[in-house]
């Protein structure tokens, strides 16, 4: 009778341990699934960060054009000088005078 008594309460168990196991299987599918998503996404990134990079760089190359462009003018104006270029985009003619370097010249 013992026997049987203990036999049922590890059947009971057996049978807890299986439905853990289901549930941690239909977990795992649902992580595998996340992972070949983020796999995607983290791909879509790289793409997207190297196009960003790209548009920096040739953003970068635009403005060191521009500032030639408008060095070449002061020189053009003023003649050989050197042009002081302040943080906030504003720079300072040699006679003094601040010119805002989004207005035309």
């Amino acid at each position: 009778m013992k026997l049987q008594r203990q036999w049922y309460e590890s059947y009971v168990l057996f049978a807890e341990a299986r439905k853990l196991y289901d549930e941690g299987d239909k977990l795992n599918a649902e992580g595998n699934k996340l992972w070949a998503e983020s796999k995607k996404l983290y791909a879509e990134v790289r793409k997207l960060w190297a196009e960003g990079r790209k548009l920096y760089a040739e953003g970068r190359k635009l403005w060191a054009e521009a500032r030639k462009q408008f060095e070449a003018a002061v020189r053009a104006e003023y003649g050989d000088v050197q042009v002081q270029w302040c943080f906030n985009g504003d720079c300072i003619l040699p006679n003094g005078d601040h010119y805002k370097a989004s207005e035309p010249l």
